[in-house]
């Protein structure tokens, strides 16, 4: 049997668009490879839906990339990534308190420091331009 794109996005927590442009580029999704996949008549995408399943569990049980070592560079501030990505502070606040993907992309994760929440900027350079490769070529 197999899943359709937006199905296995879903289960994924990733947009469909995100998960489309991996597919015709590097086949990848963050570094993992993705499931064997059928292009049907119509130009659906579809995933062998046992290997998708697995997958998916192989995707929400790895350890967040995001969370790299510090670089040594002074953090940045939560208004600096906001304006550096386009973003507005409110939104960018609401979704690193709860955790939620912004446009179905992971955040860099912040470190709080005296109230405020910062930002390692090699994290936010990653997420910047994930974000503009999913705009770009997004659904």
């Amino acid at each position: 049997m197999y899943m359709q794109l937006d199905v296995f996005a879903d289960l994924l927590r990733v947009r469909s668009g995100e998960l489309l442009h991996a597919v015709r580029t590097t086949g990848e999704l963050d570094g993992m490879r993705l499931p064997v996949r059928i292009q049907v008549r119509g130009a659906a995408v579809m995933f062998d839906q046992t290997e998708a399943m697995d997958f998916a569990a192989r995707w929400h049980d790895r350890e967040p990339d995001n969370n790299a070592d510090s670089s040594g560079a002074p953090l940045m501030t939560l208004d600096a990534f906001a304006k550096q990505a386009d973003i507005a502070p409110l939104a960018l606040w609401q979704a690193v308190c709860s955790g939620k993907r912004l446009r179905g992309i992971t955040l860099p994760i912040p470190v709080r420091s005296e109230g405020q929440l910062l930002f390692e900027p090699a994290a936010v350079s990653r997420f910047i331009c994930t974000l503009r490769c999913v705009s770009n070529g997004g659904d």
